[in-house]
């Protein structure tokens, strides 16, 4: 799909593909918060969401273009040909990320868990032995604060909101928290990338700072059970999306949607 004229880099290389396991959770899960745009619960909400999904595309577009390197000959058209020119197997996110939106409920859930995520994953990046992405990391770790405080006030807000928000916020968890777990499975050459401290710390040791954080949120708000046990397995059905499986919500309906344009003009500037 990618036009013949667009030259990429090698994209099997470690620092390839954390770069492209960075820009594809981030695109993904800004395709699907932009689906509260014109249908959110508040016109309050529907701005928030539209700007969480238009940061989360722009960071998406940020590490698709420090992939290609500033002496890329074309980058706006190399950038669309990553984030839009390959086929489903070839995009790195998790499948968490590409889970419809649901009820406002699940897509609060998920955001305060990805978030939370994000977060303890740009932290540690930005002690990158890469000087280009800790640069990142640090500018993105700034932005992304305002997302986190955006999920932690709907946590706070629905946990402390009576019994039907309670009991709708628990059973969002209950879907979302397990299905988390593949945000953290490694990716091929992910011991490569520690080992050259382009990842300064493996994904297994993300989990673990990630745990502690929402563990101790989870069990303030009386949701202590929900976390995941340390050696608990990412659910099958939620599993593979660093290796590139992905579930028929992003084959039959994200990725078609999302590279229809691109696909039926290929090569084309607008």
């Amino acid at each position: 799909m990618t036009p013949a004229t667009v030259t990429l880099p090698d994209l099997t290389t470690a620092r390839a593909r954390l770069l492209l396991v960075l820009a594809d959770d981030e695109l993904i899960s800004g395709h699907r918060a932009s689906h509260w745009t014109g249908v959110a619960p508040s016109l309050e909400e529907d701005l928030a969401f539209s700007t969480i999904a238009q940061d989360e595309i722009n960071h998406a577009d940020v590490w698709y273009q420090l992939l290609l390197g500033e002496d890329h000959a074309d980058v706006r058209a190399g950038v669309d040909a990553l984030g839009l020119g390959r086929a489903p197997q070839d995009y790195l996110h998790a499948i968490v990320c590409e889970r419809p939106p649901g009820d406002f409920a699940y897509t609060l859930a998920r955001h305060w868990a990805y978030d939370r995520f994000d977060v303890v994953r740009l932290a540690a990046l930005a002690d990158s032995s890469d000087a280009d992405v800790a640069a990142v990391a640090v500018k993105l770790l700034h932005e992304e604060r305002y997302h986190l405080e955006h999920a932690d006030h709907w946590f706070a807000r629905l946990a402390a909101g009576g019994d039907e928000p309670r009991r709708r916020l628990r059973d969002a968890l209950a879907i979302v928290l397990p299905e988390t777990l593949g945000l953290f499975e490694p990716f091929a050459g992910e011991d490569e990338a520690v080992e050259q401290g382009l990842l300064p710390v493996d994904h297994a040791t993300l989990r673990a700072r990630w745990s502690e954080i929402v563990g101790a949120m989870l069990d303030e708000a009386g949701f202590g059970a929900l976390l995941p046990a340390p050696d608990a397995a990412t659910p099958e059905a939620a599993s593979g999306g660093r290796q590139g499986r992905h579930s028929p919500d992003f084959t039959d309906d994200v990725w078609p949607e999302m590279t229809a344009l691109y696909r039926a003009h290929p090569g084309a500037r607008w």
